[in-house]
């Protein structure tokens, strides 16, 4: 099965990570790690490590917060010397679809189906709405 690693500032992985185990319940090689005041980049990058480590095996896709942020920098920066897919901007309704997903799907697949449905993660509710006579 495919790790997951989630990488962010401050707690932000670690609360994506604790919310999609109370949706999905508990879930096998699924690790947060943190971007905290009290951590320096070295020490990030080292976090990082131990949890490719962890990981490893069937595939590993890492996802980050924001693009050219501290973690999303450090996780580029490995990409030179591990192996793993790397995606930027995640939400909790893309790691849900994830989670569901990689038990019945490669790590290509993952990755195509993250990209077909990031777009669709995003909905401006108001439009929604109007052009539905006001009903979801």
């Amino acid at each position: 099965m495919t790790g997951i690693l989630l990488v962010s500032h401050g707690n932000y992985a670690q609360a994506m990570m604790e919310t999609a185990q109370m949706v999905l319940g508990a879930q096998e090689k699924l690790l947060a790690v943190g971007l905290t005041p009290s951590k320096s980049p070295e020490m990030l990058k080292e976090e990082i490590c131990q949890a490719i480590q962890a990981l490893g095996g069937d595939g590993l896709l890492v996802f980050t917060d924001i693009t050219s942020g501290t973690p999303f920098n450090t996780v580029a920066l490995l990409s030179q010397e591990h192996s793993f897919r790397h995606f930027t901007g995640i939400n909790l309704p893309l790691l849900i679809e994830t989670l569901i997903s990689r038990p019945y799907s490669s790590l290509g697949t993952l990755a195509d189906t993250l990209k077909e449905k990031a777009a669709s993660t995003f909905v401006d509710v108001d439009e929604r709405l109007k052009e539905s006579s006001g009903t979801l």
